[in-house]
């Protein structure tokens, strides 16, 4: 116990022993980017811009189902009309009534010059938006598109403090159970419960974010009692520091969050498919997970886990075989000789330090086959504008919602490569292209019948299991610590904080 208390308190000028009053403060390992949801890519972003905005629907739920918030009612007339009654009973922060010109407004002006979202795909798919009255429209899409529904959980911003510009006017203004108050930088976001909401007030009346970066900061401050929530931003090995303090509990619970490895297919080297599965074979999982996760994460054998609907189980796995992996190396053309390195990568990560450590081992388990890694770790906004910009070899990255499977066309179609002037155009980031791979994408979201959806999806996971533009490593389960007498959380399987509309604080010490 004293070595664990003697490594968190190791941090120096970490300011663990702000006051925040009598708010309820959630801790973030980084920053979001922008609080609009049409713009909205990175997780942070996502995680508050839920909670000020509200869309028609919402998954984030405590099983991930689907819900209707904004929406009241929604008909699919057939495979491409989509008829819809709005509430009667929502209000923008400002006082404004949430009207169908809201929502036509975000929806059909994501693709035009002055936004040019990188949801734009959603204004493309849509023929007609038919304004019936205030309250309800009925959409028409272009061609049958299977996940529209799920598209509909965009936040809905207020049309007369957007329209005609790339930003709206002045502070954040949604229909959520939050309002926006300020902001400091980007270390420090606070909102306010909005007492006019739909479902009414949140019981938690003051909800700062603040931003830590360091990974033992965030832990002193909640073993110092200047904060309520941290969820997924601790390593693992902390958690039973945690488990000894009388003031904090911790929730555990499987989630949707899928890790890998993404290689650059343009790279020389990593562009053949032996080279990547000897790669594969390289890594030891089980024993990551055992020993960096102490048990919190399942292997994954490709995006989709395995309670999902449209898990596919047969497909090719790469058990940690370090022999095998060196024999791939040499049929690839790279043996070794002399000892000396087959060949070298950089292998970048973000700044976090438990990242950076996984990333470390996974480099020494490379460097066991011959396979010699420079792991580079930069802070988050860097770190993911040279992956955008596919200036990268190897990385780790999450996506931290998994649900609908048309994901997969977003991140391996190969008509979402970003290109040099429009680095959001796609996930594709690595540059995969197989036009079977593209046929099926397109296909599965055009077919509306789930069980041939699930046919083809599995077939999407089984070529991408033997081709590995990623290499699976495993779905971390949801962690959350909190003030103990903290009533009503619960975390959901896209890791959202969903639950803040209904948490009840622990009361003050």
């Amino acid at each position: 116990m004293a070595l664990c208390l003697w490594t968190v308190t190791g941090c120096h000028s970490c300011q663990q022993t702000i006051d925040e009053g009598d708010a309820f403060v959630v801790l973030m390992d980084s920053s979001p980017r922008g609080l609009d949801p049409r713009f909205a890519t990175t997780d942070a972003s996502a995680k508050l811009v839920a909670l000020l905005h509200e869309g028609l629907i919402s998954t984030d739920t405590a099983d991930g189902s689907m819900e209707m918030r904004l929406a009241r009612e929604i008909v699919q007339v057939d495979g491409v009309t989509y008829e819809v009654w709005l509430r009667d009973d929502a209000v923008f922060h400002d006082g404004e009534p949430v009207t169908v010109r809201d929502v036509e407004y975000t929806y059909m002006e994501l693709d035009s010059e002055e936004v040019r979202s990188p949801y734009a795909g959603l204004t493309r798919r849509i023929e007609t938006f038919e304004v019936i009255d205030d309250h309800r429209f009925v959409i028409t899409l272009k061609e049958p598109h299977a996940p529209f529904i799920t598209d509909l959980s965009m936040g809905i911003v207020p049309r007369h403090l957007c329209a005609g510009r790339s930003e709206c006017e002045g502070d954040p203004v949604g229909a959520g159970p939050f309002r926006f108050v300020r902001r400091d930088g980007d270390l420090r976001f606070e909102f306010a419960s909005f007492a006019d909401h739909f479902d009414g007030a949140p019981e938690i009346q003051r909800l700062v974010f603040r931003v830590v970066r360091d990974d033992n900061a965030r832990l002193l401050a909640l073993l110092g009692n200047s904060a309520d929530l941290l969820q997924n931003a601790v390593s693992p090995l902390m958690i039973p520091v945690v488990e000894r303090s009388d003031r904090l509990e911790i929730q555990t619970a499987p989630s949707f969050k899928y890790t890998y490895l993404a290689f650059n297919l343009e790279h020389p080297i990593l562009g053949e498919e032996k080279v990547r599965q000897a790669i594969a074979h390289a890594i030891d999982r089980e024993r990551i997970i055992e020993y960096k996760f102490r048990g919190a994460a399942r292997l994954s054998t490709g995006m989709l886990p395995p309670d999902h609907w449209a898990y596919e189980p047969d497909v090719m796995v790469f058990d940690f075989d370090p022999d095998r992996a060196r024999e791939l190396l040499d049929e690839a053309g790279y043996p070794s000789v002399d000892g000396e390195p087959r060949f070298e990568i950089e292998f970048k990560v973000s700044a976090s330090k438990f990242r950076r450590s996984l990333a470390e081992l996974i480099g020494q388990q490379l460097g066991e086959v011959g396979i010699a890694v420079r792991v580079r770790s930069f802070e988050w906004g860097t770190f993911f504008d040279d992956i955008r910009s596919r200036n990268f070899h190897v990385t780790t990255l999450q996506w931290p919602s998994v649900g609908e499977p048309h994901l997969y066309h977003w991140i391996f179609h190969s008509s979402n490569i970003p290109t040099p002037e429009h680095r959001a155009a796609g996930a594709n980031r690595g540059a995969y292209s197989n036009a079977r791979v593209d046929e099926l994408l397109d296909q599965g979201q055009r077919e509306e019948d789930r069980e041939k959806r699930r046919a083809i999806y599995g077939e999407v996971q089984q070529i991408l299991a033997e081709e590995l533009p990623y290499v699976s490593l495993w779905h971390e389960d949801n962690i959350a610590i909190l003030r103990k007498g903290t009533e009503g959380y619960y975390t959901t399987p896209n890791a959202r904080f969903g639950a803040l509309r209904v948490v009840r604080p622990a009361p003050r010490p």
